[in-house]
């Protein structure tokens, strides 16, 4: 009986049998299949590697004020002009709040110095406050990580 060989084993495949079956070239007509079934394991995946310190190099100097809080929540940004329209405003998530600034998350470029009001939370614990674009970068496609100052 032949046997077919059994290639590398994908990860997907762990202890997948793989069978052979001959086709009926005995003259055997009784619908029977002799089949074999060889199941090989899949070795375990290589450990990742570690990251490398920087040897001599200082680790970074935090110039912020006061220490910034993870607070994630949605909030509004409007121009500071005061224009309240839907058109004008921005749906972000904030990530970070600090006593100094704010860090978000929106779908639309921030340029740098321009000031806009923010609008979070709502009743008692409503904060709407003055803020200046200090950095915009993009982290994904139409995703932008913008860090603020309140002024």
């Amino acid at each position: 009986m032949a046997t077919k060989k059994s290639q590398t084993p994908k990860p997907s495949d762990v202890l997948a049998p793989t069978a052979s079956a001959p086709h009926e070239a005995d003259g055997n007509d009784s619908g029977a299949i002799n089949a074999t079934a060889i199941l090989t394991p899949t070795p375990p995946p290589a450990p990742l590697p570690e990251k490398k310190s920087a040897a001599g190099k200082k680790p970074a100097v935090e110039r912020r004020r006061s220490p910034r809080e993870q607070h994630i929540a949605p909030a509004v940004l409007q121009p500071s002009s005061g224009d309240a329209t839907p058109e004008a405003s921005h749906g972000v998530t904030v990530q970070d709040l600090s006593l100094g600034g704010v860090g978000f998350r929106g779908t639309e470029k921030f340029a740098p110095g321009e000031t806009y009001r923010i609008t979070l939370g709502k009743g008692p614990l409503l904060l709407n406050a003055r803020v200046r674009i200090v950095s915009c970068r993009q982290v994904g496609h139409r995703m932008y990580h913008v860090g603020a100052e309140f002024c």
